[in-house]
């Protein structure tokens, strides 16, 4: 079953009332804001094919600065970004990044996922996916924004996060109530993206097979037969 195969049964069993205590009410709330997200052309703005990878310095979940110039010296780079362990879709992606992070290694690429959230929430989201690859903190979306991705939630947004007892002041850390959209983004060895991708329909995501696809075209021996 595909990433997104996966992930359109599991808002079908939401729609079903089968994940509680999500209801037809919130959906209609949560719907009805990520397609004004994506009519208001949010995707469109975001960083291309052949745009600039924007470098970062960001901590890991241990507080280790990690450098996107280090992991770039070494091969290819992907980055995703994840809205936080509170996202069900956000965790099924990175359990399925994580089924293929072996093949990324072995084609001589690195993946990191960045999220906004605090480092205890780093953590649990590592626990929870038992995630290998490194999950580093965008404190208030900062490197986020670099990619155009950030929008603000407004607050019939934030009253259905808000009826589960989410508080994204805890959760992120700060006052913004800024959020993400998911995305997946590569970069080649000489900080240009090539393949890149972002949703504002949040339950849509980068099927992992594509982005190995990506990984592919820049190896060396396909980069000399094209």
């Amino acid at each position: 079953m595909s990433l997104n195969e996966r992930l359109r049964e599991y808002k079908a069993r939401q729609e079903a009332g089968e994940v509680p205590p999500i209801t037809s009410a919130h959906l209609e709330v949560i719907y009805r804001e990520a397609e004004a997200l994506a009519a208001s052309g949010a995707e469109d703005r975001v960083l291309k094919v052949g745009d600039p990878f924007p470098s970062f310095e960001l901590p890991d979940e241990n507080g280790d600065v990690v450098s996107s110039a280090d992991l770039l010296s070494r091969g290819p780079l992907a980055v995703v970004f994840y809205r936080g362990i509170w996202c069900d879709y956000c965790n099924f992606e990175l359990e399925a990044l994580e089924e293929v992070y072996p093949q990324i290694r072995e084609l001589g690429a690195e993946l990191v996922a960045v999220s906004p959230v605090t480092m205890p929430n780093l953590r649990a989201a590592i626990r929870r996916n038992k995630i290998s690859y490194r999950i580093l903190s965008d404190r208030g979306n900062t490197y986020a924004a670099r990619f155009n991705l950030t929008y603000t939630m407004n607050q019939a947004l934030l009253d259905v996060w808000g009826s589960f007892g989410m508080d994204f002041s805890q959760i992120n850390g700060d006052d913004s109530n800024r959020m993400t959209m998911p995305g997946v983004f590569l970069a080649d060895t000489d900080g240009v993206l090539r393949f890149a991708s972002a949703y504002a329909r949040h339950w849509e995501r980068t099927e992992p097979a594509d982005l190995i696809a990506a990984i592919e075209r820049l190896s060396p021996q396909n980069a000399a037969r094209s």
